[in-house]
């Protein structure tokens, strides 16, 4: 479930956008920003608030390299390698 700061901030970005899905990445950098990563729920959440499937979101995710799709637990390296 996203957090109200998550919605607020999403909310202020989806306001500058055409559509809700537009503004997806910036949505899931957002969910980012507070849990470090985004895991499947993180997905799972930002789809429902943007009406878009989960796996239509995952695509974007994990094509878009900084958008972290799993834990950065050795101090730099993420789904990108770096």
């Amino acid at each position: 479930m996203l957090s109200p700061q998550e919605k607020k901030e999403i909310d202020i970005e989806l306001a500058q956008m055409p559509t809700k899905q537009a503004g997806c990445i910036n949505a899931l950098k957002i969910v980012q920003k507070y849990r470090r990563w985004v895991d499947d729920d993180g997905i799972a959440d930002v789809a429902r608030y943007l009406n878009m499937s989960r796996e239509e979101l995952d695509s974007i995710a994990t094509f878009y390299n900084l958008i972290f799709r799993r834990p950065d637990l050795d101090g730099g390296v993420n789904q990108a390698g770096r």
